[in-house]
Formats: structure tokens, C-alpha cells, sequence
């Protein structure tokens, strides 16, 4: 869902993110109808190392406020920086998938030293209008994320035939929790629902009051919680699977063939009754 801008900020910033948009499609050779898996490589690299900047940019203004006022920050803290971390482990997933040059390299260098003044000047004027400029990037980045979704899954297109039977790297695996069977696409559905969620995020912290923003609590804390509490149970269920595969271990014996032998608790004398009819 897109955001419609409410006052002359949010069309200034809108219009700026469109324009950066069209011209970011343009030296990344990006055709949205059947892009070129070389486009997609350059264009995810740089996407993804510039949408980490903003969060860890607003966690640290909030983080130096929160030290200069002697008081507590209401869990915006962690959110940001959560975010920041999110964008940053798609740049590591991206580059297990793809190859930067020095070209690349050096275009996501220029792209840092330049927004992060810019960045910092929108939070300094006013948080949300940060907040706001990340929400409509984000909206950027939902629509490349669905389109090359759509083209992967879809026959006959260039991303169909080279994706479509590419496995993910192990680092998206392991972030994720993914079966280990899954698929380069299966990577990309779930960078696609962390930027909705970006998105969604930064757009209702740019439509909060300064009160809200700062003198309330934060209204996504209860997701960080429920994060925490199903990494908890995923790891105390994988613990009781190891602890239990190992009493089963310890409770067998092995003959030389390599065949388990489970330990005999009957006593001789209780031997079944063909086994005694067939002796005599």
C-alpha cells in the first residue's frame, strides 16, 4: 500500500525518491518488464547498502537523546537498529548470490558518503521527515522486490530461466530458518515481506506526533517480543530433539555389522514360547 502525501514535505520527498527511482533504473540497465539477471545483481547491492543507513542513523540520534535527557527511549531504540541490522543481512545474502566489481564498490561507497549528511539533516529538521523518506523508499523496494518475484516464477521470462531452480545461499538459510532445500526465490519472498514491513514501520512513525514519537511507547514493541519469544521456543524444541537423540544413542547397543541391538531386559527363562516348542 502506498502512502498519499499529506503536506508539502511528504510531496517534496515522494517526488525525490521517484526521480532517484527512474535515474537508479537507468545506470542499472533495469527493465522492469524482463530485466537482465546482471541488472538485478547491481541493483540489489546498492539498494540494500543504502536502505541500512536510515535505521542505524535514527537509532543513534535517538540513542545521543536519550543520553542528553537523562531519559528512557520507549523501545524506538531497538527497532531501528533491528531494521538497520535486517537491511544489512540482505546485503550479506545478496553478495552470497552476486559479485561486486569495483565499479559497484564504489558506487555504494559514493552513495553512503552522500546520504548520510543528507539523512542526518532530514532528522535533524524533523525525525518523521526521515521517517517519511524511508517509508517511500521502501515503497521502491516493495515494487522491485514483487516485480522480480513475479518474473521469477513466471516461464518464459530471463529470471524464470535462470533463478528458477537456483538454490539459496546458506546464509539466507541460516537467517531465516529456511528448509535446507530452499530455493534462491524463497530467498527473495522473504526480503520482500522485510520491506513491507520497513515500509508499513517508517510510515507510521512519520505520521506521529512529536509526543507520540518520543514520550510514548513504542507501538511495535510487542512484535519484538513475540520475535524473541518464538526464537526461544525454536531453540528450547531443537535442545529437547538433540537431548532425546542422544538418551536414544545411549540406550542401544551397536554389534560389529554396524546393526543396532536394543539391551535385552527378559531373562533367559522368559523366552517366547515357539522359540521353546521349536528347541524341543
Amino acid at each position: 500500500m502506498k502512502h498519499v502525501p499529506q503536506g508539502v514535505g511528504d510531496f517534496v520527498l515522494q517526488k525525490l525518491v521517484r526521480v532517484c527511482y527512474h535515474a537508479f533504473n537507468f545506470v542499472t540497465g533495469y527493465n522492469h518488464v524482463d530485466p537482465p539477471t546482471t541488472s538485478i545483481g547491481y541493483r540489489l547491492i546498492i539498494l540494500e547498502s543504502v536502505a541500512g543507513v536510515p535505521g542505524m542513523l535514527g537509532g543513534m540520534f535517538r540513542h545521543f537523546r536519550s543520553l542528553r535527557q537523562l531519559e528512557r527511549d520507549h523501545g524506538f531504540i531497538f527497532t531501528l537498529l533491528e531494521e538497520a541490522e535486517n537491511e544489512r543481512m540482505h546485503l550479506l545474502v545478496c553478495m552470497g548470490f552476486f559479485q561486486a566489481g569495483p565499479f559497484t564498490r564504489a558506487v555504494v561507497a559514493a552513495g553512503q558518503v552522500a546520504l548520510t549528511p543528507f539523512l542526518a539533516a532530514l532528522y535533524l529538521v524533523k525525525p518523521q521527515l526521515l521517517h517519511r523518506f524511508v517509508g517511500y523508499l521502501e515503497e521502491t523496494a516493495v515494487h522491485t522486490y514483487t516485480n522480480i518475484v513475479k518474473l521469477t516464477l513466471t516461464p518464459g521470462t530471463q529470471l524464470h530461466e535462470e533463478w528458477c531452480r537456483v538454490p539459496a545461499p546458506q546464509t539466507a538459510i541460516d537467517y531465516w530458518k529456511l528448509p535446507a532445500d530452499a530455493l534462491w526465490v524463497d530467498a527473495l519472498k522473504r526480503m520482500l515481506a522485510d520491506e513491507s514491513h520497513h515500509r508499513d514501520v517508517n510510515h507510521a512513525l512519520a505520521s506521529m506526533t512529536q509526543e507520540q514519537l518520543f514520550g510514548k511507547d513504542n507501538p511495535f514493541t510487542h512484535e519484538h517480543i513475540a520475535d524473541y519469544e518464538t526464537e526461544i521456543s525454536r531453540r528450547t524444541e531443537s535442545v529437547l530433539k538433540a537431548m532425546l537423540k542422544t538418551e536414544l544413542e545411549k540406550s542401544r547397543t551397536y554389534s560389529s555389522d554396524n546393526f543396532p541391538v536394543f539391551q535385552a531386559t527378559e531373562s533367559r527363562g522368559d523366552a517366547p514360547t515357539d522359540r521353546a516348542s521349536a528347541d524341543a
